[in-house]
């Protein structure tokens, strides 16, 4: 029989039409097995994982129809241990439900570091040697003697060189007056950030107070001074290792206020 003949007859074209809606059929089927099982057009929202402890990450994740996987851990001494620092994907995007997202957090044990040698090294070179091994100034003390560093403690007891310390940790010193004597004039802190207000009270042979915030949910890297004790002008200045404490905003109002009352207080001298 020709190729013709057999496509002429009705009992052809009856299997061909069967064929072609057998086909569109399984075709139909599976796309919808792939929506079925991908969930297409089924989004959540991915919450803000930071700040919150591992222990608690079980918990927070119920509800979310999200997972999560800890990949990486990095050392700060700015935010609590154990928490996450990190995501990806970010909070906010909309991705499928069940999506992985991927953190990072912050190490339970801090890194360490060496104590660098601080003798005999004037207060300037021994804040800047101390922040390049990722320590810090912390309680300054004078007595009698020759202006460089005489000694260096951590947590209360003299510290060597060369011992394994917390990276972030507070070295005091011990320093010697000199021969002058005198009074140092207030530094004026106003606008400053919390870092560069800890460098200048260091600079200047005195210590850090208090550090208060006008807000508990404050970002200390974005916060300025807009108040201190005791107030530049206030007296005829501050003994070697006096306390000066600060307080700190994020308040454009305040920063204005303060450096306008500020400049007032220029004018009246």
């Amino acid at each position: 029989m020709s190729l013709i003949s057999i496509v002429s007859t009705g009992k052809f074209w009856k299997h061909l039409l069967l064929a072609s809606v057998a086909g569109f059929a399984l075709l139909y089927g599976g796309f919808l097995l792939i929506d079925m099982y991908t969930q297409h057009g089924e989004e959540v929202e991915v919450p803000d994982f930071k700040g919150i402890y591992i222990q608690d990450l079980n918990t927070f994740v119920d509800g979310h129809s999200i997972n999560y996987e800890i990949v990486d851990s990095v050392y700060s001494s700015k935010v609590a241990k154990g928490t996450v620092v990190d995501q990806n994907p970010v909070p906010g995007a909309m991705v499928k439900n069940g999506r992985v997202v991927y953190l990072t957090v912050n190490a339970m044990l801090s890194r360490k570091v060496k104590m660098p040698n601080l003798i005999d090294l004037s207060l300037k070179q021994a804040t800047s040697l101390l922040e390049t091994y990722g320590l810090q100034v912390g309680m300054l003390r004078y007595v009698e003697g020759l202006p460089p560093v005489m000694e260096m403690h951590y947590k209360g007891k003299p510290v060597k060189e060369g011992q394994m310390i917390d990276e972030g940790s507070k070295i005091d010193l011990v320093l010697g007056k000199g021969s002058d004597g005198g009074l140092i004039p207030i530094p004026s802190l106003l606008g400053m950030s919390l870092t560069d207000a800890r460098r200048t009270i260091t600079e200047n042979r005195l210590n850090m107070g208090n550090v208060n915030m006008d807000d508990e949910g404050l970002d200390t890297l974005k916060a300025k001074v807009w108040k201190q004790n005791p107030e530049t002008g206030s007296g005829e200045g501050l003994y070697e290792g006096a306390v000066m404490s600060i307080w700190l905003t994020e308040s454009e109002t305040l920063l204005q206020d303060a450096n306008s009352t500020s400049g007032n207080d220029d004018e009246d001298f």
